[in-house]
């Protein structure tokens, strides 16, 4: 199954040197899930979209950039969401990609007045889709983000959340599926992160998620959701397909 991976911003060094990407740690973790993929990189910070057939589905990256900013990749990528929304062609998104589907198709992204979620924190499954293959009433997830969606669009459901990010993971039907955690991460790399901002967040906060990192996390799972999300959808697509030709 061909998978294109949109990279919306990179990784700079040293970081990158040891720990690759978005596109690099997506396809790798996604690899120990489901050896079967093909993945593909288009980056959309250069105005690089796949057409809408190319792929039998799409995951969209973090990024450094707002979702919320009016870049002219930034709104090329919002069209792009919206035409593949259109078609319900499978479409993922993680953390920068999760907030800015959710601003393409009417909703609302901002910079938080909770400040950063930095670490780990669990959040509250509310609701179960069929693709989400063991049943969870939380999980707990590597997290690197100042902005966050806060109206959600008309037609998207909320599937999981907390106090701190009440719309943390989003699905619309069966095409679409986001979340606001970063299951691709390693806690080795998310841990960097967190030291690289500790000027910023303070001594105290900076500690606190180093701390967090201790917690088992749940990447694997939500890991295991996107293959069987995507896996299920490329069914679903391939069966209608075949009805319309009969």
């Amino acid at each position: 199954m061909k998978i294109g991976i949109i990279t919306c911003g990179h990784v700079a060094p040293p970081l990158s040197d040891l720990h690759g990407q978005y596109f690099d740690m997506i396809a790798a973790s996604l690899h120990e899930v489901n050896n079967q993929f093909e993945f593909v990189d288009f980056d959309a910070t250069q105005g690089v979209l796949p057409c809408l057939d190319e792929c039998h589905g799409f995951i969209i990256t973090g990024s450094v950039h707002n979702a919320y900013d009016d870049d002219a990749w930034i709104l090329g990528l919002m069209e792009w969401i919206q035409r593949c929304e259109a078609v319900r062609r499978p479409l993922v998104g993680i953390c920068f990609g999760h907030q800015v589907i959710a601003r393409a198709l009417g909703g609302t992204v901002m910079k938080s007045e909770k400040g950063w979620g930095l670490g780990s924190y669990p959040v509250n499954v509310n609701a179960q889709k069929k693709w989400m293959n063991l049943s969870m009433d939380s999980v707990r997830m590597l997290v690197s983000h100042q902005d966050q969606v806060v109206i959600v669009p008309k037609g998207v459901k909320v599937i999981a959340g907390n106090d701190f990010c009440p719309n943390f993971m989003l699905v619309k039907d069966n095409h679409i599926f986001t979340v606001q955690g970063h299951p691709e991460f390693s806690n080795e790399f998310t841990g960097k992160l967190v030291e690289k901002r500790r000027e910023i967040i303070g001594t105290k906060k900076a500690d606190e998620a180093l701390r967090q990192l201790e917690q088992p996390q749940d990447s694997a799972l939500i890991l295991h959701w996107i293959d069987s999300f995507l896996t299920m959808a490329e069914q679903a697509e391939r069966t209608h397909k075949l009805h319309k030709v009969l």
